[in-house]
Parts: structure tokens; C-alpha cells; sequence
């Protein structure tokens, strides 16, 4: 037995490992999550081989100033909560790169996998805890269905909130349905994985959730070409409209979206005034917590504005949105490069998937800036380094083919010697 670990793991690289751990860690209490990014990232950042792979993409320009930029800014307006949030950032896309960088198909199909596997586990672990949490009232019979879709309590483990724990969740039943429209058998794991993922996310109770999964298992669907899957989907979806319609408590929050939606506005509506205080610098991350910290009479605290175009501008004024910005096209001018020149890939599909699912949801809510939902965005997003390999490679062959070809057109084209 011995004998036999010893050569699985001689068979890993230590690359493999450093990733394989990263991914782990996003399942994990957000403790040792934040564990994980500190020290893999100071660790990455100090060794030699490694900090140069991650300061060889071509966004490299940006990633740094906008750290420093953002760490400034916090510091000069004594955001120090933003200031740390700056230099997780850093780490995190630290990490990010470096995995673009070493990282291959397998061990990107592996990490998947973690990620399929870990809705069983999360799924166990939120009914237990609203076993353990749930308010009940003695003088009413709960019977199990009541218990199970009650909405007085949101289940979140140990992923801080509710929003932070579905969108983990949303993302899994997204990487499933990956692997199911990328593999011909094997699957039905897959399908196992999601009902767990769903039924765990049923529980977290956040309605937007269910609208990125749909928009990202349609646009998974379309890219993939995938049209009679796409269709049996889009009927499913129909049919479980009207049902809904006619057993709202199927979904009793619902019921509450009028409240939900009023809070939104009310924050949007203070997030722009405080734009209005700082519009080209902003006062670093999570500037909206920030300013409601200095005011004790405001009674609904919340850490960031709901609404990536409003944080971006409140937190980094427009000087910092310009940087994102730039950041995140530097980015997708390569995701969109290795989509339109490879056949096959491995990871775009996924990546230009989860980004639209993600951006969605970022209407109404900022989850990604949580950091285990942030290390898990960036590290499918380092799955890029597999396509841009294999484009590499592509180029390269046509480059010689291309060589030998002009050769033989030249040596037909000299004139032959008498």
C-alpha cells in the first residue's frame, strides 16, 4: 500500500501539488483558505523560477500598478480593511498566474474533478447544519417537506455568507455540466455532483444563483454546440416556470424579492453619493464598508455595493476602473485569441462560460470579492495556460511547415545546373 502511494506521488509534480492544495483550500473554512493564499503566494512571489513565471504574461504592467494603486489609495484614507484586501489581490493573482502557467490538461481535469466531488461533502454539510440551526416551532407540525424548503434560515457552512456559498456552488454545477458535454462516458458522476450542488444551493437560498447557473449552462450549451441538449434544458426550465407559478412555496423566497430588491436600491443610491465624494481615486476596497463603519447611526451595514460597475467606480474612482479594465482585457484578448484559432480547447469554454455567469450575477451582488470565491475564478482562469500552450505549439508548426514549404518552392523555382 505504501509502495503504492509512493509512486502516485512520485508521478505529481510539485507543481501539481502547490495547485492541487490551492483548489482543495476553496472547500475548505475560509480561515485556512486565506491560510493557503498567504503563504502559497509569499512562497511563489520568493522563489526564483516561480516568480518569474508569474511576471511573464503580458498584463503583468497592469496587475502591478493596480495593486499599488489600490494599497495607496486604502492607506491614504485609512481604509486598512481595503488595504489588506489590496495585498490579497496581489497573492491571489499571483497564484492565478503561476497556475497559468505550469499547469496541464490533466491536472486541470483533476482539479474539476475536486471541485464535482466537493458538492457531496458541502451538500451533507448544509443539511446538517440546518438540521442543527434551524428555528422550528414547537407549538406547529414541521413536516419534511416544510423543513426543507422553509426559508427562515439560509445555510452558508463555513463560507462566511449565504451569497459567498451558492455562487461556489453555482460554479460547481457549471464545471459539471463541462465535463458532461466534454466526455462521451463517465458522465452520470457528473450529474450526481450537480443534484447535490443544487440541492446544497436550495438551501443557501439565493435566488440570483439560480439565474447564473442558467444563463451559464445556456451559454456553455451554445458554445459547445450542444443545440437538442440546449433545448431539453430550456424545457426543463419552462416547465419547472409553471410549476413554480402554481406552488410558489417551492420557492418561498420569493416572497421576498420586493424587500431584497428595495435594500438594492437604497444601496446603489448611497454608493453613488459616495462616488460623488471621491470620483477619480476612490478610497480602496470595499470603500462602501469602509464609509458605513465611520457612520454608527446607520443600522444595515453591508460590505460592498452590489453592483461591480458601482464598487469599481466607488472603490477605485475612475483612475482604478481604467486599470481593471485594462487588466481584465489583457486578459480576454488571449481567452478569445485561443477560442477563434483552436479547434479543440480545454479551458476557454469553461472560462468564457463562468465569466458571463459570474458578470450576471455581479449586477446584484459582488461575490467574487470573497476569497474563496476569488481563488476559485482565478484559478479556472489559469486553466488558460493550457489553450495558449497548445496555440503556441500550433503556431509553431505552421511556422516550419510553413518554412519548408517556401524551401521546396524555392529549390523548384532555381534554375537547374548543367
Amino acid at each position: 500500500m505504501n509502495s503504492i502511494l509512493k509512486r502516485a506521488l512520485n508521478k505529481i509534480s510539485d507543481h501539481q501539488i502547490l495547485i492541487y492544495i490551492a483548489f482543495v483550500s476553496v472547500f475548505l473554512h475560509y480561515i485556512i483558505t486565506s491560510a493557503v493564499i498567504i503563504v502559497l503566494g509569499a512562497y511563489l512571489l520568493f522563489k526564483k523560477d516561480s516568480a518569474q513565471k508569474i511576471f511573464s504574461f503580458s498584463g503583468k504592467g497592469f496587475y502591478i500598478a493596480f495593486t499599488v494603486y489600490s494599497l495607496l489609495v486604502a492607506l491614504y484614507h485609512k481604509n486598512y480593511i481595503g488595504a489588506i484586501c489590496a495585498c490579497a489581490f496581489f497573492l491571489i493573482i499571483a497564484i492565478s498566474y503561476y497556475t497559468r502557467s505550469v499547469i496541464t490538461e490533466k491536472t486541470f481535469e483533476g482539479c474539476l474533478d475536486i471541485c464535482c466531488f466537493a458538492a457531496i461533502p458541502l451538500a451533507v454539510g448544509a443539511v446538517i447544519e440546518k438540521m442543527l440551526l434551524f428555528p422550528t416551532d414547537t407549538s406547529t407540525q414541521l413536516t419534511p417537506l416544510s423543513w426543507f424548503i422553509g426559508s427562515e434560515y439560509r445555510c452558508s457552512l463555513w463560507f462566511f455568507n449565504p451569497n459567498y456559498f451558492c455562487s461556489l456552488l453555482a460554479a460547481i454545477i457549471i464545471i459539471c455540466a463541462f465535463k458532461v458535454t466534454s466526455h462521451k462516458k463517465g458522465v452520470a458522476i457528473y450529474y450526481i455532483c450537480a443534484a447535490f450542488a443544487a440541492g446544497a444551493m436550495y438551501l443557501g437560498g439565493s435566488l440570483f444563483a439560480i439565474v447564473e447557473v442558467f444563463v451559464g449552462l445556456c451559454i456553455l450549451l451554445v458554445l459547445k454546440r450542444k443545440h437538442l441538449m440546449l433545448a431539453m434544458f430550456l424545457l426543463a426550465v419552462g416547465i419547472s416556470i409553471v410549476m413554480i407559478f402554481f406552488l410558489p412555496n417551492i420557492l418561498p423566497r420569493l416572497s421576498e424579492s420586493t424587500h431584497t430588491t428595495d435594500l438594492r436600491v437604497i444601496i446603489w443610491d448611497e454608493a453613488m453619493g459616495f462616488i460623488k465624494e471621491n470620483p477619480l481615486f476612490g478610497k480602496g476596497f470595499l470603500t462602501f464598508y469602509h464609509e458605513h463603519l465611520a457612520d454608527p447611526l446607520n443600522i444595515y451595514k453591508t460590505t460592498h455595493a452590489h453592483n461591480f460597475a458601482l464598487e469599481s467606480l466607488l472603490s477605485f474612482g475612475v483612475i482604478g476602473s481604467v486599470l481593471i479594465l485594462l487588466l481584465v482585457w489583457s486578459y480576454f484578448r488571449k481567452v478569445t485569441e485561443c477560442k477563434e484559432l483552436l479547434r479543440t480547447n480545454c479551458a476557454t469554454t469553461l472560462i468564457l462560460t463562468l465569466s458571463a455567469a459570474v458578470l450576471i450575477h455581479m449586477t446584484t451582488d459582488m461575490t467574487p470579492i470573497w476569497m474563496q470565491t476569488a481563488l476559485l475564478y482565478m484559478l479556472i482562469f489559469g486553466g488558460l495556460g493550457i489553450d495558449e500552450k497548445a496555440l503556441n505549439k500550433r503556431i509553431l508548426a505552421c511556422a516550419q511547415n510553413k518554412g519548408k514549404s517556401d524551401k521546396i518552392f524555392e529549390n523548384k523555382s532555381s534554375p537547374e545546373k548543367e
